[in-house]
């Protein structure tokens, strides 16, 4: 066609264009059926009526001016007809094109991942498949299990490549670029060595969706998807894949991963207490958690660094691991003989090929400071208890000792391995000692405040309490019914209840001052080590029943609920309906302990042997004021099974008690749970079958956000004070499917490949893809349709038309 024709028509074609093999003419409104018929009658019955129109009109016109005047007139109505019934002119050519093939690369963090191939025989065929060689004297099969995902994938595809690309031309997609559903300019060109798997998240179904989209009508081989199946954002891929069912295009899924999903194993945690005495034994906890592992074993390997100094070994040992998410704890002794920052490090190792190795790790730090106890004695008068209890606290060189007796005359020499010239007389003055001993005190002398400075002393910050009841001043103090005087109800803190009205009998004053009595120690109490006055047992029980009895006892109600009752008195008549009268008990209270001893003559067991009298009370005063030593710290460590948790996690919190007295008091533990700012709530703890020292709590983690956990003793509680509580926070993060869920997703792949008529292919299958795949060059027919009634050549004649027509009628007076 010329220009001409194409300037007429209308077309609008650039110079030289091809228009193609064929031309053919339509009419898109033609019309069919009665309307055609009714066309073909009314065009003779058209043209006959302008025939009698004109010769009615100018009769005396000569015929062939008629005519001519008829055909212009018909000409027009010709042309107007052709615009009403739409004309097309329709180019057809025929031409040979390469198919398109578009190739999906998950590049999510779970394709970073390894897999364990467990089976031998498969890894061995997926390493012949491969060609993987042996490099630096490490099997083949090694560095199979050590290849991520993603680069076994490229591996596996890149001697494929040529193949594939015969007839077909190759467009390589990432996660991101798929998405986009736009044309990908770099898709064509873009080489798998610049694929990275560092996506945080699988949108899958969204790839699908863009590569279809940008493709769209365009003929496409198939779609190759290369990916582990874990689709955890965007759109379904299942319901993605349907517009790829409706195309007619197939899918083809290459699983990238093992059905088993990557091992790992985890150092969870170094469970040690962050404060503890020089030359004293602590217990170091090493925590692991396997996955993918069950009755494999693996090697705990923990090393300590003093002061900065050089790493040391200090045992490794051998973990057998258990079910997915078991933790499974490696037990540590060590003494620490030096005063200093102490850095434990653990790693676990010889698990075999794991997801990642940077979890293998983990360190702690513990600070290590002088085994001495500051304690303040006060006492109401120089009793033997308490002339004795001076020389003793004065001989012991873990213990910074301070008197102060209150019927001394002025001037006298209080004393001490630090002679005080008086007592505190504020909280910050009291809260330099790490513990107090009070024997008999009298209360009132010692002024209003006390009272609230022994409360706050005990339950904020940590100190220890050990009270001696006498004769002269423990009666009224616990019989002082105003609870604001200067007694004050400070005796809430101690671990016995003294209720008002109770008196002796006088048989039971004449037993106290007839006869002796011995302590009779509770189960509890046998098990204390302050009882634990010769090292072999048989020995150890052969000194209790030696001791010398007592004469003189304070008698109690009861103990207090949640504390622990250690001895009560040896005869039994001297009980209540609560049991025998109770003499020694302790309680936990906020950080802080407090004792109860319902006697003043521990001294006579000294007529045995003095290291009885200074043993019981060295290590009652250890006990008492070591958590305030050592900072202020709680008697038990909280410990999380992970440093992160997710949402969906089953969020295990254990509360171990270092020292063997405490564990019963773990009884009393009080805790409560605060999630993301909501109402607190009460948490149960559970002592564990097979750690008495352990507590343990589980719940599912539902929500995101930052957790808090507050302990206190029951007592604490029962007592209404502001104690300070343990609090340790956490936090629980959204989930990350990406490594929570990193085993291959067959059935996903497997569903993609059913619906759309494509196939699931293993990374040694790879040569069979090519086969698989049946389209290469498509031959098709490509048409260009230019629609015609608006085309200057009708305008033309209409306008022609009738024109000519009017300068007829001119020329034969008929206007």
């Amino acid at each position: 066609m010329n220009r001409l024709w194409q300037i007429l028509l209308g077309i609008d074609r650039s110079p030289g264009s091809v228009v193609g093999d064929g031309t053919r003419l339509e009419f898109a409104a033609l019309p069919k059926g009665l309307a055609a018929v009714g066309l073909i009658v009314a065009v003779p019955a058209l043209v006959a009526l302008l025939w009698w129109l004109y010769r009615r009109e100018a009769r005396e016109l000569r015929r062939g001016r008629r005519v001519a005047m008829v055909a212009l007139r018909g000409v027009v109505l010709l042309a107007l007809v052709a615009m009403l019934v739409e004309p097309v002119l329709i180019t057809s050519r025929t031409e040979t094109v390469r198919s398109r093939l578009a190739m999906v690369f998950d590049d999510s963090e779970s394709m970073k991942f390894s897999d364990p191939y467990t089976d031998e025989s498969k890894a061995a065929g997926l390493v012949a498949s491969l060609k993987i060689p042996s490099e630096g004297g490490k099997p083949a099969v090694d560095r199979l299990r050590e290849t991520p995902r993603l680069d076994l994938v490229k591996s596996a595809l890149t001697p494929n490549l040529e193949a594939l690309g015969q007839g077909r031309d190759l467009y390589t997609y990432d996660l991101e670029s798929a998405s986009r559903a736009a044309p990908d300019l770099s898709a064509k060109s873009r080489k798998l060595e610049s694929l990275k798997a560092n996506r945080s998240v699988s949108p899958v179904g969204d790839a699908i969706a863009g590569v279809l989209s940008t493709h769209r009508g365009q003929p496409v081989a198939g779609l190759i998807l290369a990916t582990d199946g874990r689709s955890n954002a965007g759109e379904d891929p299942l319901r993605a894949a349907e517009a790829a069912v409706r195309q007619g295009i197939p899918i083809f899924a290459i699983a990238a991963g093992a059905d088993e999903g990557p091992r790992n194993l985890r150092l969870a945690e170094i469970e040690a207490s962050p404060v503890v005495f020089v030359r004293d034994p602590m217990t170091l906890g090493v925590v692991v958690e396997a996955r993918g592992l069950k009755d494999a074993e693996a090697t705990v390997v923990l090393e300590q660094r003093v002061n900065d100094k050089d790493w040391t070994p200090v045992g490794t040992q051998r973990v057998v691991l258990g079910e997915d998410g078991i933790l499974k704890r490696s037990t540590f002794r060590i003494t620490p003989k030096e005063v200093g920052q102490h850095e434990f490090r653990a790693r676990v190792e010889d698990a075999g090929p794991e997801l990642t190795l940077e979890d293998n790790t983990a360190t702690a730090q513990v600070k290590v400071v002088r085994q001495q106890i500051r304690l303040l004695m006060i006492a109401g008068e120089p009793s033997p208890e308490v002339q004795f209890l001076r020389n003793a606290l004065m001989r012991d060189q873990h213990v910074d000792f301070a008197a102060w007796l209150q019927d001394s005359d002025p001037g006298y020499r209080q004393a001490g391995d630090r002679p005080i010239t008086r007592l505190p007389n504020n909280q910050e003055e009291l809260n330099k000692y790490d513990a107090l001993l009070l024997v008999d005190p009298d209360m009132v002398a010692l002024g209003p405040q006390w009272p609230e400075m022994i409360t706050k002393f005990v339950g904020q910050e940590g100190g220890g309490l050990i009270f001696v009841a006498g004769e002269l001043h423990s009666q009224q103090l616990f019989e002082a019914a105003d609870a604001k005087s200067a007694a004050g109800d400070w005796t809430r803190i101690l671990p016995v209840v003294r209720e008002p009205g109770l008196f002796r009998t006088e048989a039971e004053a004449r037993l106290s001052s007839l006869n002796t009595y011995t302590l009779e120690l509770t189960p509890e109490g046998k098990g204390d080590p302050i009882f634990e006055f010769a090292g072999d047992p048989i020995r150890n029980r052969v000194v209790l029943g030696s001791l010398p009895g007592m004469y003189w006892s304070f008698p109690v109600t009861r103990a207090r609920p949640g504390a622990t009752v250690l001895a009560r008195h040896g005869d039994p008549r001297m009980q209540n309906q609560h049991g025998r009268h109770v003499l020694l008990a302790s309680q936990l209270y906020g950080p802080g302990r407090t004792a109860f001893i319902g006697f003043d003559s521990t001294y006579r067991w000294r007529y045995l042997s003095e290291d009885n009298f200074d043993g019981f009370w060295a290590r009652l005063v250890d006990r008492v004021g070591r958590n305030k030593a050592l900072g202020g710290r709680f008697p038990f460590d909280v410990h999380l099974g992970k440093s992160v948790y997710r949402v969906g996690d089953q969020v295990t919190i254990g509360v171990r008690y270092g020292e063997a007295a405490a564990i019963a008091e773990a009884a009393g533990l009080a805790a409560e749970l605060e999630i993301a700012g909501q109402p607190p709530e009460p948490l149960r703890f559970d002592r564990s079958a097979e750690d008495p020292a352990l507590l343990t709590a589980t719940f599912p983690a539902e929500q995101a956000g930052a957790y808090t956990l507050r302990i206190v003793s029951a007592t604490s509680a029962d007592a209404g004070a502001a104690v300070k509580p343990s609090v340790t926070t956490f936090r629980v993060e959204p989930p990350r499917r990406e490594i929570d869920e990193p085993a291959l997703n067959r059935p996903l792949l497997t569903d993609l490949a059913r619906l759309t008529g494509g196939r699931v292919l293993e990374l040694g299958d790879l040569k069979q893809l090519d086969e698989a795949i049946s389209m290469r060059e498509v031959t098709r027919t490509l048409e260009n349709r230019d629609e015609l009634w608006d085309s200057p050549i009708l305008f033309s004649i209409i306008v022609l038309g009738l024109t000519g027509e009017w300068i007829l009628r001119k020329l034969s007076r008929m206007v």
